[in-house]
Order: structure tokens, then sequence, then C-alpha cells
């Protein structure tokens, strides 16, 4: 199983342009209009080159966050859990 750590939580707009797709494709999934000084967790899934964003506004739930992780091979390392508990439901 992969660890999954909080690298940054920023701006839609300040997201790197390497990392910026990752952002537009979890909102298409959610069906979200971006904008841009929309505060956006980003995740690194280590020895990956994969991201998962997490939308601040309207946040999902810890729990639910844990599953998506899960879905992919994935669990939170408890250091960023720790750090997202604050700005999840």
């Amino acid at each position: 199983m992969h660890v999954a750590r909080l690298l940054a939580i920023t701006e839609v707009g300040k997201v790197p342009p390497e990392i910026r797709p990752f952002v537009e494709f979890r909102a298409a999934m959610e069906e979200r209009e971006l904008e841009e000084n929309e505060k956006v967790a980003i995740l690194v899934i280590e020895t990956t080159s994969s991201y998962v964003p997490v939308f601040l506004k309207d946040a999902v739930s810890l729990a639910e966050l844990e599953k998506r992780l899960a879905d992919q091979d994935a669990k939170l390392a408890t250091d960023s859990r720790d750090a997202l508990a604050q700005h999840l439901q």
C-alpha cells in the first residue's frame, strides 16, 4: 500500500502547471466549476507521480477521502491526516 502525503494547501490559481491537470480532472469528475481563488489541498502518493486534489470548499469527509485513497491502494499519512482534519468535515 502506498502512502499519501499532504504536499500543499493553496489556491487553484497557484497550483503548479505540472499538477494542474490533476486538479482539472478532479473538478470534471465532481462536475465543479474551478475558481482560481478556491482553496485546494494537494496530496502526493509517494513512490508515484500521482496527485490527489481535495477541494476544501464543500469538502468531502475525512472518511470519504480515506476511502477514495484506499481505492487507489493508498493510505493517508498520519501527519497529513492531522493537518487535513481541521479542513474537512
